[in-house]
């Protein structure tokens, strides 16, 4: 029941600011727009970064072995064997990027001069990094494989020219994503990238909140009051998961009806997937405002650990163009198990009962709960000193 008093002061006294509630509605939608035409181009990569290939050997031959031996000098690329069922489960799911397929005759169509059956399966999201891959094995698996068709036309006494161009037909690298690409690819990096953003940005003002509360002696009397301290720090993080969830359909809402994003066969993963990132967007604006005593330390900290968050966590650059360890540093942010949810909605087309998506769902859970946890600790430990 004390929850529920401090949920209904908190929508209150929020609803009551109308330039914080317009503020809160408007600002992402800008910057949602301004990032979707930014995100529309995206381009290059840096040196340091590894594109993850995985190799799949049906044809199991000499020939094809070498071949792929010859693919981890590639500097550009990481290489991983596997079989080609997993391969293609993995980038369905977005676990690896592309999966590199020799299939059986390989070696049997080069020595006959046949079209080559080997292709390129790809994930959906990585498109832009499909390019670099096909220029690299262009570079180092093309030519060798060019010569050997050559060597065993002039065997046959066919002139080399006259069939050079011939050749290049039959050692296209077939390719094709796994998914549909979609045209919005750019809205969906704008949308998941810029919602989780504003989200942590608005819930850990929260920390300022409770700093006013205790500069004008609110705080102390509902420290006073019959209320208990997790009345009142759940009542703070239920009206802030309302405002979340809202601020969140309303920019999906906008990105439909703007950009074109597809929303209603998905709006069932898609809610499931907002809650989740609420609940932690939420819990991780308690624990700013459980730990800080100050409102200068309130803006300091949030806006340091929101900025921090969102620039590994693939907010403000796309993850795949972060060197890679980056990219596994970015893994301990909200932003990035958020997003990648919305990928696996809206560009990979997973099912909802995935579990690679619910594996998303659960880990923001799973930080919600664990911030939560430690903030009700922190919040009690501190309650005194606050007042």
């Amino acid at each position: 029941m004390g929850m529920f008093i401090i949920l209904k002061k908190e929508l209150q006294a929020f609803f009551k600011d109308k330039r914080a509630l317009m503020l809160g509605i408007l600002m992402p939608i800008i910057l949602i727009t301004v990032f979707s035409l930014a995100f529309g181009g995206l381009g290059g990569k840096g040196k340091d970064h590894k594109i993850q290939l995985l190799v799949c050997d049906e044809d199991k031959t000499d020939l094809s072995k070498e071949m792929i031996g010859g693919l981890d000098s590639i500097e550009s690329l990481a290489i991983f064997t596997t079989t080609t069922d997993s391969a293609l489960n993995l980038v369905k799911r977005g676990r690896y990027s592309a999966a590199l397929i020799f299939h059986k005759g390989f070696t049997d169509s080069v020595k006959a001069v046949k079209h080559l059956p080997w292709e390129l399966k790809y994930d959906a999201t990585r498109s832009i990094e499909m390019g670099m891959v096909q220029q690299s094995l262009l570079q180092n698996l093309y030519g060798k494989i060019s010569k050997m068709m050559n060597e065993k036309l002039i065997i046959q006494m066919k002139n080399f020219e006259s069939n050079s161009k011939e050749i290049n037909k039959l050692m296209q690298l077939k390719n094709s994503p796994l998914q549909k690409v979609p045209d919005n690819q750019g809205v969906v990096q704008a949308l998941a990238g810029t919602a989780v953003m504003m989200l942590l940005f608005s819930l850990t003002a929260m920390g300022a909140r409770l700093i006013e509360e205790k500069e004008n002696g609110t705080l102390k009397r509902l420290l006073s009051s019959p209320l208990k301290t997790t009345d009142i720090l759940a009542g703070k993080m239920l009206s802030s998961m309302i405002f979340a969830i809202c601020q969140l359909f309303i920019m999906m809402i906008f990105s439909s009806l703007a950009f074109g994003l597809v929303l209603l066969p998905n709006l069932v993963p898609a809610t499931i997937l907002i809650i989740a990132t609420a609940f932690a967007c939420a819990s991780f604006g308690m624990f700013i405002a459980s730990i800080i005593k100050t409102r200068e330390q309130a803006q300091g900290v949030s806006t340091l650990a929101t900025l921090i968050m969102s620039a590994i966590g693939g907010s403000m650059v796309p993850s795949f163009l972060m060197p890679q360890w980056m990219q596994n540093v970015g893994h301990a942010s909200i932003n990035y198990w958020a997003i990648q949810g919305f990928f696996d909605i809206f560009i990979r087309q997973l099912q909802i009962t995935d579990f690679v998506f619910l594996g998303r769902v659960a880990v923001l859970i799973g930080i919600g709960a664990t911030l939560s946890f430690f903030s009700l600790i922190l919040f009690r430990n501190n309650a005194t000193s606050m007042a």
